[in-house]
């Protein structure tokens, strides 16, 4: 991976960040739940989708449950997250969450960028930080 990746774009090539989220049925993550990606050409909202994906898991949680999941939040992970993410560096964040296992993953990749864009604007582009915006369990309802 390169060092030093900005959000600035090369002619056709365009840095971004890629993020999945991936919920396993057990401790032993030997079994997927669910699935989510969501992408952002920002080193920032990339760490901010996941800490609000996190915030939302924990706020299903018991409150001394959600009290360590947030404390994994602290400000001091976040900034590394992003300083990381900002030079080249993938980073991420796994919490269990009951009898799941949960997985954040972000990296920084290149997109071709699309020669004419039309439509609605994509999810994750306004800015806001809405986490990933999919369920955290299948979506046959196992899990």
């Amino acid at each position: 991976m390169e060092r030093g990746v900005t959000t600035a774009s090369d002619g056709l090539v365009v840095h971004g960040f890629w993020c999945e989220r991936y919920v396993y049925r057990s401790h032993e993550a030997d079994s997927v739940a669910s699935w989510a990606s969501v992408v952002t050409d920002s080193p920032v909202f990339a760490v901010l989708h996941i800490v609000a994906d996190a915030e939302e898991m924990a706020a299903g949680l018991p409150e001394a449950e959600q009290q360590r999941v947030i404390g994994t939040l602290d400000a001091t992970e976040r900034a590394d997250a992003m300083v990381a993410l900002h030079l080249g560096v993938p980073c991420g964040l796994a919490l269990s969450c009951g009898a799941t296992w949960v997985e954040w993953t972000a990296q920084p990749v290149r997109f071709l960028r699309l020669a004419v864009r039309s439509g609605p604007t994509c999810a994750g582009r306004s800015g806001r930080r809405d986490g990933f915006g999919a369920p955290m369990v299948a979506a046959d309802g196992d899990g």
